[in-house]
């Protein structure tokens, strides 16, 4: 690539019937004072490029970064998930477990409880039953005695005594 300097320090052949040298080092003057300006600028963004060029690969390096991140992020959200899942139907399972034994247990209960109310109905009909008995044979004792004995005699009034006291 030409320099502003290569362009300024240029210097044609001088020939028979040639150009105006005053025009052709106005014209080069000119020339190399835009390139001037176009090399600088050029330059200046050249390192733009390069400084730009430098901060897109730290930012691939931070989106990579990221990226790996938010991976690692999402697999963390799955197991936790996975293991919450897992801890959930354990939970379940306890509960589920628990509830049969109380069941159970419950009907164990009921059925002792049937058993002793059987029981006591079975005690209470035996009670009635010799109740009946001895109450039946105390009736039949009653009426053996008033077949047996004679009726007593009423006793007479107490108005003669009161008169023979008087």
């Amino acid at each position: 690539m030409l320099t502003p300097m290569d362009i300024h320090n240029k210097e044609f052949k001088k020939g028979f019937r040639g150009y105006a040298e005053e025009d052709v080092d106005a014209f080069m003057e000119s020339l190399a004072t835009d390139y001037e300006k176009v090399y600088r600028e050029y330059c200046e963004l050249k390192e733009r490029c390069e400084s730009l060029q430098d901060k897109l690969a730290q930012y691939e390096k931070m989106e990579a970064t990221m990226n790996s991140t938010l991976m690692l992020a999402q697999q963390t959200a799955e197991n936790v998930k996975v293991a919450a899942r897992k801890e959930a139907e354990l939970i379940l399972q306890e509960a589920e477990n628990k509830k049969k034994q109380m069941v159970d247990e419950t009907s164990i209960n009921m059925q002792t409880t049937q058993q002793e109310m059987d029981n006591l109905k079975a005690q209470v009909n035996a009670f009635r039953a010799k109740c009946k008995a001895i109450l039946t044979s105390q009736l039949r004792l009653l009426d053996d005695m008033a077949l047996e004995e004679p009726v007593p005699e009423a006793p007479e009034p107490a108005t003669e005594t009161v008169a023979e006291n008087g």
